[in-house]
């Protein structure tokens, strides 16, 4: 036996252990995914008919439903039914992918306190990215924010979504793809909590006050620092402002409370 393999109790290396041979409805639905993806079907396009699939693939009728099955359970396609039905594209999108998040983290009991403490982690390091790559770019639109939050500060149902569309700025602002796929993820759960502290009320309504005042002061200086291209200034001050935000929100949301979104 060659040397560095190991083997298993009957004497057959781990390498040669069997290989599962992909169902012929899995092949094709990965074909129809590619082409999804690459952008060959975009949203909104009808499926081929069954009959044009059964002899472009060269396979069976129940194959290819079985394929339309599994794009399907993916989000990949919409099936109608009836005499005017047909499987149309469903382009990967945010919402698919909030749902998703949402479903998994509500099965492991995920807490609105983990959820918050990741932004906690990434933002400012986000932050940081921003001062360093796209300054120009990125303080006037944040600028742009704050004065839409300034205005509307005594309005709380108003100016949350203005908060919540700071920090997605920000995060967009970063440069980082994967970063700005996660946080899009996650943002669906946040500010579904979001909603619900404003549905509660705050606590003490002068305290809440004060405390956006601050916060919109928070903002701008973060701005200020992302102008001066100061980095490090950038994500030190961000991480004292969501640990501090942080607080706040959760004392009014609680941060024991398990995430919701299945409904």
């Amino acid at each position: 036996m060659s040397k560095g393999f190991a083997a298993t109790p009957a004497g057959i290396p781990s390498y040669a252990e069997a290989v599962r041979v992909p169902k012929t409805a899995e092949l094709v639905a990965k074909r129809i995914r590619n082409a999804i993806i690459r952008g060959e079907l975009s949203d909104g396009d009808t499926l081929p008919a069954e009959s044009h699939l059964i002899a472009e693939f060269q396979v069976s009728r129940p194959t290819i439903r079985e394929a339309v099955r599994i794009l399907e359970s993916e989000g990949l396609v919409a099936v109608a039914r009836g005499a005017r039905g047909g499987a149309r594209i469903s382009s990967p999108n945010f919402e698919m992918i909030q749902r998703a998040f949402g479903i998994t983290l509500q099965a492991q009991c995920v807490t609105i306190g983990d959820v918050y403490e990741i932004y906690a982690i990434f933002e400012p390091p986000a932050a940081r990215l921003v001062a360093e790559r796209s300054s120009e770019q990125a303080v006037p639109l944040l600028r742009a924010i704050i004065e839409r939050e300034t205005n509307l500060s005594s309005d709380r149902f108003a100016v949350t979504p203005l908060l919540a569309e700071f920090h997605s700025t920000l995060i967009e602002m970063a440069g980082n793809k994967t970063l700005m796929v996660i946080n899009q993820a996650l943002r669906g759960l946040a500010n579904a909590h979001l909603k619900l502290a404003q549905r509660r009320g705050p606590i003490n309504p002068e305290y809440s006050a004060r405390q956006l005042r601050l916060g919109l002061k928070s903002h701008s200086r973060l701005v200020d620092l992302i102008e001066a291209r100061d980095g490090p200034g950038a994500e030190a001050h961000w991480r004292t402002h969501m640990i501090a935000a942080g607080k706040v929100w959760m004392a009014q949301i609680g941060s024991d409370g398990i995430v919701d979104l299945i409904d």
